[in-house]
Formats: structure tokens, C-alpha cells, sequence
């Protein structure tokens, strides 16, 4: 804790360095923007973009559009083979005027969530725009030219550096996988299986969420899913017709409490034994106890900005916090840097574009028209 607060008030410092060396909340005029990601997020920030008339280079890392949405069997990620949204399509798309498919039911597949940010980008021609299997490696501040310089590479040598007015950040927070300890295990985040567990091979004793992607791995296992938000309760769903028995993690509940047959939600882990080959014993603090094959961490995932240097952008990213971002989305002391998609267990592709029609108007307008502050300070003072 007391380095997590360190590196906050060192971040806060820093940024009020770069506000007083020159961090105004009002840009020059924009008329060139790079945006990272080619997920939901980067497509709609590009299509505003592109309405504003700004010139806008999309990186996007992998070989196709999509982001977190595009499966891949046995690639690994968060998306696994069975996933349905957890919203329903009628609040789910980027707004009225461009809604899903009136034909699908209304939780909806990860395919034709997929088919639906296709369909989105054909529609506002953002192919051109987009420059796929291409990493981005760093962002740095220009500050004599009020710029930003991005560094980025496709393939072994063909390496590229562009000046931009401004960079969207759309990169999603779906990569770093989280793992919180828990007592009575030495365990770290290097040490749980990561890449997808595949039908035929042996279930791993610790995996993440990030591992999953189909339930026959988990047949006749003893398992401990931690978490009992979206992927906990998918996958317990998912495996309880082939595994022997599910424990979720539900820490808000204060005793244990069978679902099924199979399925029991239980309270906080009080402490955890590993056993060898007899498994992991897990005490809970109801007096429960429970031995377990498997131990599946459901706990989501860090955001991750691995092509900004603190030095340059300022920003301290420790878990699910981003600082000091302003409205949770501009660098409160360089607003041309801005972070789409950091608020959490939101309704994302509406948030998406609301964010992006905001960013577009204060870099075509300035701060005044956009409603925000004129002062840097002043948006430090609120971040």
C-alpha cells in the first residue's frame, strides 16, 4: 500500500511539472490523431475522427479488427468458445442509430458481436485507416512542438516513428491477467497457467479465467473458480455438466450455500493447504472446507499501458486505477494524450462513442466547447 501511494503522489508531482512546463487544457488545432486499438473502442474513435475531418492513423496489433471480440481456438485471451454477452444487444450496440441485427436474439454471441463491429467499420470506411499487425512500442511527448511522437513496428525491422497532435489510447483492459494471492499459497502471477487448456490435456492445479475455453478439460475435477462476477459465474455455469464440483467464491456472501447438485457458492477463502497430488484444501471463513483439483482465478484483469513511459505521459496505471486522468479519460495535464474505455462495469460501446465524440469536439473546438476546464491546473485539481 505504502508503495502504491508513493507511486501515485510521484505521478501527481510529475504531472504538475508538466502542467507548469507548459500542459495547457486547450490543444493547438488538431489535424492528426493516432489511435491505438482496433477493437470497439478504436473504431468508433476513428469514425469520429474521420467526421471531424482530422487525418487518423489506427495501429492495431493484430492481423484483423475486432479487439477482445475476435476468438481465436485455442489462442488464448479472454474470449472463450461458448461466450454470450452479458448485455443484451438493444443496449449493448453504439447507440439507436446503429443497432445490431433485428433477426438475433438479444444476448448475443461473441461472433456476431464481431460481425457487428465488421459491418460497423465497412459502413464508415475505416479500412483505410487501420494498419494491422502493428505494435505499438512507445508514445512520447514532443513538448517544444505540442506533440507526440509513436514509435511503432510491423514485423522484425520495419519500424516507423509518426509526429501526432493527439493519441486515443483504445487498447482495452482485457491482456494483463490479475491475480490476487491467497492465503496459504505461494503463488504468483507466473505461476498460473495462462494459455488455453486445451480438451486432452491435464488440467492445470492453477490456472486464470484467461486459460477457459471449453468445459471438457474440467470433467469429473474438483474446482475452485475465484470470483463470482461475469467469467466466475460463465464458467461455473459452462463446467457443472461435466465436473464433479464447483466451488465459486462469492466474498459478499457469509456462508457457504448449495446451488445444486454440483455448484456451491461459498464466502471468503480464510486459508488454502496444497496437498500434492490429493489437491488443494480450502478452508473458508464459515468453517467450510473443501479439497480441490483445480484453482481457477476469476478476477479479471489489470490495465496495462506498456507503450507509455511514466517519464513522458505521466500516468500510473496499478490495477483498475488510472491517474490522473480528468472525467476518467483526459491525461489531466497533457488532455491531447486521452484513455478511452477506463471506467469499468459500464454499457462499453455506447460509453465508447460518447467519449470519442467528446474527445473529437475538444480537439477540433477546444476546452470551452468541449465544457472542460482552460486550465491545466485546474483539470489536475478535479482528476
Amino acid at each position: 500500500m505504502r508503495g502504491t501511494v508513493a507511486r501515485l503522489l510521484g505521478s501527481a508531482a510529475l504531472a504538475v511539472r508538466m502542467a507548469l512546463c507548459g500542459g495547457a487544457a486547450a490543444p493547438r488545432a488538431a489535424t492528426n490523431v493516432a489511435v491505438i486499438g482496433a477493437g470497439a473502442a478504436g473504431l468508433c474513435a476513428a469514425r469520429r475522427c474521420r467526421e471531424a475531418g482530422l487525418r487518423v492513423s489506427v495501429f492495431e496489433q493484430a492481423p484483423a479488427l475486432g479487439g477482445v471480440w475476435r476468438y481465436s481456438p485455442g489462442g488464448g485471451g479472454p474470449m472463450y468458445s461458448q461466450l454470450v454477452s452479458n448485455l443484451p444487444k438493444e443496449i449493448m450496440a453504439y447507440g439507436p442509430q446503429e443497432p445490431f441485427d433485428k433477426n438475433i436474439r438479444s444476448f448475443v454471441k461473441h461472433a456476431q458481436v464481431l460481425e457487428y463491429l465488421e459491418a460497423y467499420a465497412e459502413r464508415h470506411s475505416l479500412g483505410s485507416s487501420i494498419r494491422y499487425s502493428t505494435r505499438v512500442e512507445s508514445v512520447r511527448r514532443e513538448p517544444e512542438a505540442g506533440a507526440w511522437r509513436v514509435r511503432t513496428r510491423a514485423g522484425e525491422e520495419d519500424v516507423e516513428e509518426s509526429v501526432f497532435d493527439a493519441v486515443m489510447i483504445c487498447n482495452g483492459h482485457y491482456d494483463a491477467a490479475a491475480a490476487p494471492p491467497l492465503p496459504g499459497l505461494n503463488i504468483n502471477m507466473e505461476d498460473l497457467e495462462t494459455d488455453t487448456v486445451a480438451p486432452g490435456e491435464p488440467l492445470p492445479r492453477f490456472m486464470h479465467a484467461r486459460a477457459y475455453d471449453a468445459p471438457a478439460p474440467f470433467a469429473g475435477a474438483r474446482v475452485l473458480l475465484v470470483g463470482a462476477r461475469a467469467s466466475g459465474t460463465d464458467i461455473g455455469r459452462e463446467i457443472a455438466g461435466v465436473a464433479a464440483a464447483v466451488s465459486i467464491v462469492d466474498r459478499s456472501t457469509q456462508a457457504s450455500a448449495a446451488g445444486d447438485a454440483v455448484v456451491t457458492v461459498r464466502p471468503a477463502i480464510a486459508r488454502c493447504e496444497d496437498l500434492g497430488a490429493e489437491g488443494v484444501r480450502v478452508s473458508f471463513v464459515d468453517g467450510a472446507e473443501a479439497t480441490v483439483d483445480c484453482v481457477v482465478w476469476c478476477t479479471g484483469y489489470d490495465y496495462n499501458f506498456p507503450f507509455l513511459g511514466t517519464d513522458e505521459g505521466g500516468v500510473e496505471a496499478e490495477g483498475r486505477r488510472v491517474f490522473p486522468l480528468f472525467l476518467q479519460l483526459f491525461h489531466a495535464a497533457q488532455p491531447t494524450l486521452m484513455f478511452l474505455g477506463v471506467p469499468h462495469s459500464v454499457v462499453p460501446f455506447c460509453l465508447f462513442d460518447l467519449q470519442a465524440r467528446l474527445c473529437v469536439r475538444f480537439l477540433t473546438r477546444g476546452a470551452e466547447a468541449a465544457g472542460l476546464p482552460a486550465r491545466a491546473e485546474d483539470m489536475l485539481a478535479a482528476a
